[in-house]
């Protein structure tokens, strides 16, 4: 079997470099080529990337340009939005596009996929060609919105939702590899006295990240209202209903590395013990089994359950970043139908380039991505 050639764009930023591990050894596709900036044109990939890659297919691969992508099965966009718009655009006139950027996410002819979640929607690409496009352009969610949306998509679908409040402790790598090298950096260099800010009080801040709790990360709380209503809309393959319940959230940058975490107020439609939440989540994880445990990077169990609240630390990589891990689901008190529990999804796996793979996977299984 020929594997689909697939070229990736902005092959040396993190997003990138994610897609090119989730790539490497896949059974299906294969790395054509890899595309980055002007001042890495010519480099191999190790080198542009300024870091141990270790699969050994793609690290001598030299970078092509970003006006080099033609003759590809499968683009995959890990861009910076600035730029991501007009490049993903031409490439979609010929060729498919799958990405991490939010340049389209928002527009009414694009679905926002997640494989086990709202894979339906993907009928909706196919209005894409009214722009003019012989091919289509497939973005993923924000990584904070994949944990919610994945935890909500089951209780939706079998008691309702009534409304949704929501806390994120987000970690350093969803800000990006120049973030978490910045904290590295302010972790070496030490604390400052925690003393300042009571003593001189500043109007504004300076961003110090370790030991420290970021309280807003920009748009992001827009994003994730906005998403949810639409990965947990319908869809009739015309245009999307967003879902009505009412969101809100609040989204802070904690310092760890890896991991969104996640506290989830929810009134359910219908009354509903800790044991049916359970329940249902099993029946949840059975279901995406039968549905997609065909796809090569699937997970054995999409919501993994456990009786303490999860820690990035210990449970981030859980069926290698690909399941979301849901804990300490109690009951809340300020209603009869309300649930509270806390969620953990890997931000740069499952949140990013490889929960995009597998929609890649699950498009060529459908036969929708083809050679």
């Amino acid at each position: 079997m020929r594997k689909l050639r697939v070229g990736i764009l902005g092959a040396t930023g993190a997003a990138g470099l994610e897609f090119v591990r989730a790539l490497a050894r896949h059974p299906w596709f294969r790395v054509a080529g890899l595309h980055a900036s002007d001042k890495n044109v010519g480099k191999t990939l190790e080198e542009a990337a300024e870091m141990r890659v270790y699969d050994p297919v793609t690290r001598n691969m030299l970078i092509k340009a970003i006006d080099e992508v033609h003759g590809y099965d499968l683009v995959c966009s890990a861009l910076p939005s600035s730029v991501a718009r007009d490049i993903e655009a031409r490439c979609a006139k010929q060729m498919p596009v799958i990405s991490t950027t939010s340049a389209f996410r928002y527009e009414p002819d694009v679905p926002i996929l997640i494989t086990e979640v709202n894979a339906d929607h993907y009928r909706l690409l196919m209005r894409q060609k009214e722009r003019g496009w012989h091919y289509w352009i497939a973005p993923g969610p924000n990584c904070t919105t994949v944990g919610l949306v994945m935890s909500l998509a089951p209780l939706s679908r079998a008691v309702g939702l009534e409304r949704v409040v929501m806390s994120s402790y987000q970690s350093m790598s969803g800000g990006g590899y120049g973030l978490v090298k910045e904290w590295e950096r302010q972790h070496k260099a030490g604390f400052p006295s925690p003393m300042r800010g009571i003593l001189e009080p500043m109007k504004q801040t300076p961003l110090f990240l370790d030991g420290n709790v970021i309280g807003h990360i920009e748009k992001e709380e827009e994003k994730v209202r906005t998403e949810t209503g639409k990965i947990l809309g319908a869809s009739d393959g015309k245009c999307i209903e967003h879902a009505l319940f009412p969101i809100d959230c609040s989204c802070v940058r904690v310092p760890t590395v890896y991991g969104h975490f996640e506290t989830v107020f929810v009134e359910t439609s219908k009354r509903c013990s800790v044991e049916n939440v359970k329940e249902i989540y099993g029946e949840f994880n059975a279901s995406c089994k039968t549905a997609y445990g065909h796809l090569p990077s699937s997970p054995a169990q999409t919501v993994f359950v456990l009786d303490r609240s999860p820690q990035p630390y210990f449970d981030v990589n859980v069926a290698d970043g690909m399941s979301i891990v849901v804990g300490r689901i109690e009951k809340s008190p300020l209603s009869p139908k309300a649930i509270k529990y806390q969620v953990l999804s890997n931000n740069v796996l499952k949140g990013a380039a490889k929960g995009m793979i597998q929609v890649a996977e699950y498009l060529y299984s459908v036969g929708f991505l083809h050679r």
